[in-house]
């Protein structure tokens, strides 16, 4: 089991860029946690990305079940609904966090370290920090969340 869980979003960054955060971060596996892993950004759709991460060694896992689901997001009319709205969704679904637990668990049982990715640079922009936090309240280590710093927030505090 990994020691820490990294977080990591990809707005307004390069291919190049995330690579690198993830590298200097010694990141072994990615876990895109996008619902639908297609991106309008070049290089971070399911296949251009894990092609990518494994050029430099790092493995890709696609977990959909743990996205915000796409009919979720619909209902919402601000950005922080929309995260609000996850967060109630996870509640009452625990399956989705104990699953993800799961996944966690054994992609990291050599001790390989992990980071779960999704657009948002702010990682409280964004519905991964929902899970990454739900992974550490299960009784797990810690969370870091890498590189925030960049680009406005999304949610305004």
């Amino acid at each position: 089991m990994p020691s820490t869980l990294f977080t990591l979003g990809y707005e307004k960054r390069s291919l190049s860029d995330y690579l690198a955060i993830l590298l200097e971060s010694e990141v072994e596996v990615v876990l895109d946690v996008r619902e639908t892993a297609w991106s309008h950004k070049p290089g971070f759709s399911k296949t251009a990305l894990a092609r990518a991460l494994g050029d430099v060694g790092i493995e890709y896992v696609h977990v959909a079940f743990a996205g915000n689901p796409k009919w979720l997001r619909r209902e919402a009319t601000t950005h922080r609904e929309c995260i609000e709205n996850f967060a109630h969704y996870l509640a009452a679904m625990p399956q989705i966090s104990v699953r993800l637990g799961e996944v966690i668990a054994e992609v990291g049982v050599t001790g390989r370290s992990i980071a779960l990715t999704c657009f948002e640079r702010h990682h409280e922009d964004c519905h991964r920090y929902i899970l990454a936090d739900a992974w550490a309240a299960q009784g797990y280590r810690s969370v870091e969340h890498l590189a925030i710093d960049g680009c406005p927030r999304l949610i305004r505090a």
